[in-house]
């Protein structure tokens, strides 16, 4: 079982490690917003990724229902969740800790030569979308139509979208991890890395 002190020392090849030697403890997790200020703008959707399932939770139908995850998930994994989704969800939710282990894909993906956002990152590694062309502001106004006209195709192109934003940090996950393990085979070597234990931590 590994101990905070000894995950705080890890460098980022061994986290990302430390995350594949633990993926029954993954949550990919990424959110939409009605905005980009945490003060002024509240979250929409929170969608996860955990044991092959994809699970999305909306403002106002059962967005508290993720509380269930994010408090006893020991291992998150986002992309640029470091200065985006934790921040908004410390606000949404503070009664909700942080993960032991937080892993932004955003910086490991650097590692193996991968640079820029999630989407161009994709399409490097040959990612294909259903949602292929839509950004961020999109995802707003798919939220605003559904707010203000119930538009119910809209409210399943937005989960579609996050959906496909979440699926897809597992795929990112899995590259560049595959890409670290080449690289330390290569004579690049890391120290041993043991379990995280939920119960352990919570």
């Amino acid at each position: 079982m590994v101990e905070l002190k000894s995950i705080e020392s890890l460098n980022l090849v061994d986290l990302c490690f430390l995350c594949a030697k633990n993926t029954t403890s993954l949550l990919f997790l990424d959110i939409e917003t009605e905005g980009l200020s945490k003060e002024k703008n509240d979250i929409t959707l929170i969608g996860v990724y955990t044991q092959g399932k994809y699970l999305p939770f909306i403002k106002g139908l059962n967005l508290e229902r993720s509380l269930s995850l994010l408090k006893v998930s020991p291992i998150w994994v986002t992309f640029g969740g470091e200065r985006f989704d934790l921040p908004f969800i410390k606000k949404r939710f503070p009664e909700v800790s942080m993960p032991v282990v937080h892993l932004d894909l955003y910086l490991a993906s650097k590692l193996v030569g991968l640079n820029g956002g999630l989407k161009k990152i994709e399409k490097a590694i040959g990612i294909a979308r259903e949602t292929e062309g839509m950004n961020g502001y999109d995802a707003v106004k798919l939220w605003r139509r559904w707010v203000e006209a119930k538009d119910k195709k809209a409210l399943r192109k937005l989960i579609l979208y996050n959906k496909e934003d979440v699926v897809n940090l597992k795929k990112v996950f899995d590259y560049v991890v595959s890409k670290l393990a080449e690289q330390r085979k290569e004579g690049q070597k890391g120290g041993e890395i043991d379990e995280v234990r939920p119960s352990a931590v919570f």
